[in-house]
């Protein structure tokens, strides 16, 4: 058997570190003058919100960056630098590379900027949106000045990641400032920032070197014996231009006639600076040029790679000599370890590469590809292999390192890096089709998925790895079938797999046992799910990445709340949790669908804080990930746990959400779960036509064959039974409650049973069967508290209460069943702490002070959204932090606290 390679380790997965020189400023070159000048009229105005430094190339636009920004850090600023590359220009990139900026001067934000990278890998637009603001939220709690500064902007054209710089502009806290470099004036709103002060720019005529910082830089620094007049015959040639002045001073420190030069020296020149660089690279050993003509394809040198380059084993050394002679060399870092050439200077040294080598530049791409794919640096590893035009060896690198990407839950950057392929450079690579159908299959994207299912059949070679090929893409079929919540194919789908387990890649036999427990959860095969991921434990240890021991978990925790074995769901709940936010994130994807249902077993056991936590974490950033069961503790049990904290507007728009995402998917189940949730909370605010209308829509089970569909019929009849119940038609409602308790508890639907048992009581109660109401509740709750769920007896409703109560009184009088649990443990039950109690309040930022306001006039999230130009998402984000800072559940306890407390008027 032939097994496709796979990374060992998560390594190639994460961004390349050596590039880490891109997050820091240059480091000083002795070769440059004080911009004492500019620097004067920078220190003499207030910073503002923005600084755009904007020039073409060899004005110096990033030495008066660094030397301003180095005067703000004797200050006390803190200084996040991010030299932008060409990758810069797609959005996950960007902003994965904006938090490491960031995280290279936030030490001790680590674990919360760990979280974003994770997040950045959902790649949905309001994750970004998400990631901003809790980046923002970062900078404000820091107690100094903040500086982003973003160098070489005019390499990034898309439209996603100017709205992004545009986010930090309108979001910015008081502390954050922005300063940019830039051979082009940036696409932004300057004029609005230049009417509120909040903007300072600098262009190329206030770059440019008058006659005093010529003199200064050619005689002074340089140690050119120069006259006045020639001083100022080179300052006006060159327009004060400071590269092609850098470059007048090696011509003449090197010429044998500097008086002729300087005399022949104009500006009509049809380029200055080629005219320049020319001369200057014609005056030097050939060695040297040789040395900088091959390691001009890389935008970072350090020794070794230069080495590699040029073909020399001193690659270190002859760095260091450059630097010495100021051939446009600049250190990225203070142990000059990585270094690059000045653009203008490398642009030249590229084009007369091409220019007397023809084609070499193509094997210095490969051997640079090389040395960076032996770094484990794929991203640019692949960049190179695609500027030298070697297509192949760039799909081979990606190939061999999708997988490890998929098991590391790093599905978003998988597809990036296949977005800088050519659309068909996967079309006859199985390995890599397959990968990427995974990447979307678990992304939730269904039609990209099949899409490369269908492309990869006819792709497979028919060697020894047909077989098991065949076998990974019919479990890749069952994942996206389950995805979309159908079970009817998808047991015999994975089976060959499960045959062949023990020759068989670890990950594939690891997700089919997770499809089996599926299939077996909603067949109600309870016993054997679980006996299923006993089984395949081995299996998931073997796996390279969390993800399908993560969902194996879950699926356990699943089938074991199912039987009401809470125990063992907390073990196998719990278990996922930490699995995957230590080997994925605590914003992992895997780590968001395993809280929800964490949070999910918190609520049964009327651990609402926690439960709402955990909940809040998966849903806030979009819950439409994962399997049904995920989605419907994102939205449905969210929603209901903020409707009983007396958030109703809020719980409205999670079902509605909800809702949207079930149509879009076509998920009739999950459908069926929002409908029964909104029945629900309609009726117990006595909206009775509604609710009915709500059930009337609901679908039936014929849309979904199988235990799902059953599923589907069990929500639809129990809301009908509310409705009968509430409209006061009581047999047809009992009667409907008591064939579906019979139905479940024929299925092993323990969990299911119990919460049909006591909307039962209830609607007993409500048709004045007090006798019956009593004896179906008494014969349940030893059930629910010996499996420690009281929130199934709470979510009854007053009727329930009412019964209980009753039991109460008749347990202390000595006169209830002796089956039932003791006075003092039914009176506990429905016992539960007010939110929020004894939460102290901190200071709010202006934006949560103004959301605040809008709160107290009753704005909607939708309407919050558009007055301030941000996502409903981003809303949300925002007032959970309010909420957490009020210690409030809702925005009515919110405002509440906040007009207690003098927050309000």
């Amino acid at each position: 058997m032939t097994t496709r390679p796979v990374a060992p380790s998560p390594a190639p997965v994460r961004l390349p570190h050596s590039a880490s020189a891109r997050f820091r400023a240059p480091a000083h070159v002795h070769n440059v003058i004080e911009r004492r000048r500019l620097l004067d009229d920078l220190r003499a105005q207030d910073p503002g919100r923005l600084m755009v430094v904007h020039a073409p190339a060899g004005y110096g636009k990033t030495t008066l960056a660094v030397q301003w920004l180095s005067e703000l850090q004797a200050r006390g600023t803190t200084v996040a630098w991010l030299g932008l590359h060409r990758d810069d220009n797609d959005p996950h990139w960007f902003l994965t590379h904006l938090v490491d900026a960031v995280r290279q001067v936030l030490p001790a934000a680590t674990e919360s900027i760990d979280d974003l990278v994770d997040l950045l890998e959902q790649n949905a637009e309001d994750t970004r949106s998400y990631t901003l603001s809790a980046l923002l939220d970062l900078i404000a709690e820091h107690d100094d000045g903040f500086v982003l500064a973003f160098d070489d902007w005019h390499l990034v054209d898309d439209d996603t990641v100017h709205r992004a710089l545009l986010h930090l502009l309108d979001f910015a806290p008081p502390n954050l400032s922005i300063v940019l470099t830039s051979r082009r004036r940036p696409r932004l709103p300057l004029s609005r920032l230049r009417v509120r002060r909040q903007l300072t720019e600098i262009d190329a005529d206030a770059l440019r070197f008058d006659l005093d910082e010529a003199r200064e830089f050619l005689v002074e620094l340089n140690g050119l014996s120069l006259g006045n007049d020639d001083v100022a015959r080179l300052s006006s040639g060159t327009d004060g231009w400071v590269a092609a002045l850098q470059l007048v001073s090696l011509s003449l420190r090197d010429s044998a006639d500097p008086d002729e030069l300087i005399k022949g020296f104009s500006g009509r020149h049809h380029s200055i600076g080629e005219y320049l660089a020319e001369n200057v690279l014609d005056s030097l050993p050939a060695w040297i040029l040789d040395f900088l003509l091959a390691t001009s394809v890389c935008d970072r040198l350090c020794g070794g790679l230069a080495g590699v380059l040029a073909g020399r084993t001193d690659g270190q050394a002859v760095l260091e000599e450059l630097e010495s002679r100021n051939l446009f060399l600049r250190p990225l870092d203070n142990e000059r370890e990585w270094f690059r050439y000045h653009h203008l200077f490398v642009d030249h040294l590229r084009r007369r590469l091409d220019r007397d080598h023809p084609g070499r530049a193509e094997t210095l791409h490969d051997r640079a590809s090389r040395w960076f794919a032996d770094h484990d640096l794929v991203p640019a590893a692949v960049t190179h292999a695609l500027a030298g035009g070697d297509v192949r060896r760039a799909t081979d690198l990606v190939e061999a390192n999708a997988m490890a990407m998929v098991e590391h839950s790093r599905m978003t950057s998988l597809l990036g890096l296949l977005g800088r392929l050519p659309a068909t450079a996967a079309d006859d690579r199985p390995g890599l089709l397959m990968a990427v159908a995974w990447a979307n299959c678990l992304l939730q994207r269904s039609e990209a998925a099949q899409s490369s299912l269908d492309r990869l059949r006819p792709a497979l070679r028919r060697d020894e790895s047909y077989e098991e090929m065949c076998s990974e893409a019919d479990v890749a079929q069952a994942c996206i079938d389950i995805y979309g919540d159908r079970t009817d194919r998808a047991e015999e789908l994975v089976r060959r797999s499960l045959d062949r387990s023990g020759s068989y890649r670890p990950w594939v036999v690891g997700v089919a046992a997770n499809i089996q427990s599926f299939c077996d959860i909603h067949a109600m095969r309870f016993v054997r799910a679980r006996e299923c991921q006993r089984w395949a434990q081995p299996i998931h240890a073997r796996t390279t990445g969390p993800f399908a021991a993560v969902y194996g978990r879950c699926f356990a925790g699943i089938a074991a709340l199912s039987q009401l074995d809470t125990v063992g769901a907390e073990e196998h709940l719990r278990g996922a949790v930490l699995l995957a936010r230590e080997s994925a994130g605590r914003r992992s994807h895997a780590a968001q669908l395993a809280g929800a249902l964490l949070g999910e077993l918190h609520h049964l056991r009327g651990q609402l804080d926690e439960a709402e936590r955990l909940l809040e974490a998966c849903s806030e950033l979009g819950a439409e990930s994962g399997v049904v069961d995920f989605m419907i503790a994102g939205y449905a049990l969210l929603a209901r746990i903020k409707a009983g904290r007396g958030a109703a507007e809020d719980a409205a728009t999670l079902l509605t959400e909800g809702s949207r995402v079930a149509d879009r998917l076509g998920l009739p189940r999950l459908h069926s779960a929002l409908g029964a949730e909104r029945i629900s909370q309609l009726l117990a605010r006595g909206r009775v036509r509604e609710a009915r209308r709500v059930a009337q829509d609901l679908p039936d089970g014929s849309s979904a064959p199988g235990g799902i569909g059953t599923r589907i019929d069990q929500l639809r009849s129990a809301s009908l039974a509310a409705v009968y119940s509430a409209e006061q038609d009581h047999d047809r409602a009992v009667v409907l409650l008591e064939d579906l308790i019979r139905e479940t508890r024929g299925h092993g639907q323990a969990r299911t049973t119990l919460e049909l048992s006591v909307q039962l009581a209830g609607a007993q109660e409500r048709a004045a069967r007090s006798m019956a109401a009593e004896r179906t509740l008494s014969a349940v709750l030893s059930r629910a508290l010996r499996a420690g769920v009281p929130q199934v007896v709470r979510d009854g409703g007053p009727q329930v209460r009412a019964v209980l109560d009753r039991l109460v009184t008749r347990a202390r009088a000595g006169t209830a069943p002796e089956s039932l649990p003791s006075a003092d443990e039914l009176a506990g039950v429905f016992s539960a702490g007010s939110p929020g109690a004894g939460r102290p309040v901190v200071a709010l930022t202006g934006r949560e002070a103004e959301i605040l306001q809008m709160l107290d006039v009753g704005h909607s999230n939708q309407q919050l959204a558009s007055a301030l130009g941000v996502t409903v998402n981003t809303v949300k984000w925002y007032l959970k932090s309010i909420y957490g800072k009020l210690g409030a559940g809702n925005r009515t306890q919110a405002v509440s606290v906040a007009r207690r407390t003098g927050l309000l008027g």
